[in-house]
C-alpha cells in the first residue's frame, strides 16, 4: 500500500516582500500544476509550452547519505526586459494566483525556516515524479534561473 503524503496548505500572500520573489525568480510548478494551470489559461499545448522552461532546479543533499543531486524544474517564463514572471502585470498582480504553482503557493516570505524547509522537501519528492520530468524534457531550457539549495 503507498502512502500519500498530503499537501501543505497553499499561502495566499500578495505582500510586496512575496511580489518581489515574482521579480526575482518564478516559482518551480509541482508535478500537477502545469496541466492545471494549462485548464485555467485555456491555451493548446504548444502556446502552453511557450510560458514554461525547463531549468536546473534546485542542488539537494540528502540527509541520509550526504548525496548533493539537483531536481531539475519546471519553471513560468521570466520576462527579463520586465524583470518579472510573466504571469505577474503590471500592477504587481499574479494573473495566475489562483491556480499558481507549488513554488509560489507552498511558500511565502513570512515562514519560518523549519517550515519552509519541511516544505521544500516536500515540493523536491514531488518534483522527482518521472511524468513531470519527462515533461520538462519537452520544454525550452530557461536562459535565467537562480538556482536555490535546500
Amino acid at each position: 500500500m503507498t502512502t500519500i503524503i498530503q499537501p501543505p496548505p497553499r499561502t495566499e500572500c500578495t505582500c510586496k516582500g512575496c511580489v518581489d520573489c515574482c521579480k526575482q525568480q518564478p516559482g518551480a510548478l509541482g508535478p500537477r500544476d502545469y496541466r492545471r494551470i494549462q485548464q485555467h489559461l485555456q491555451l493548446e499545448d504548444k502556446a502552453m509550452a511557450e510560458k514554461f522552461r525547463s531549468s536546473d532546479g534546485a542542488l539537494v543533499q540528502d540527509s541520509a547519505t550526504n548525496r548533493t543531486f539537483r531536481v531539475r524544474t519546471i519553471v513560468p517564463l521570466y520576462d527579463r526586459r520586465a524583470k518579472r514572471c510573466i504571469f505577474l502585470d503590471a500592477n504587481d498582480r499574479c494573473s495566475i494566483h489562483a491556480v499558481k504553482p507549488a513554488g509560489c503557493a507552498m511558500f511565502d516570505t513570512h515562514q519560518k525556516r523549519p517550515e519552509a524547509i519541511a516544505r521544500s522537501l516536500w515540493l523536491v519528492r514531488e518534483q522527482q515524479d518521472e511524468e513531470y520530468q519527462r515533461l520538462r524534457q519537452t520544454l525550452k531550457v530557461a536562459d535565467y534561473y537562480k538556482p536555490w539549495s535546500y
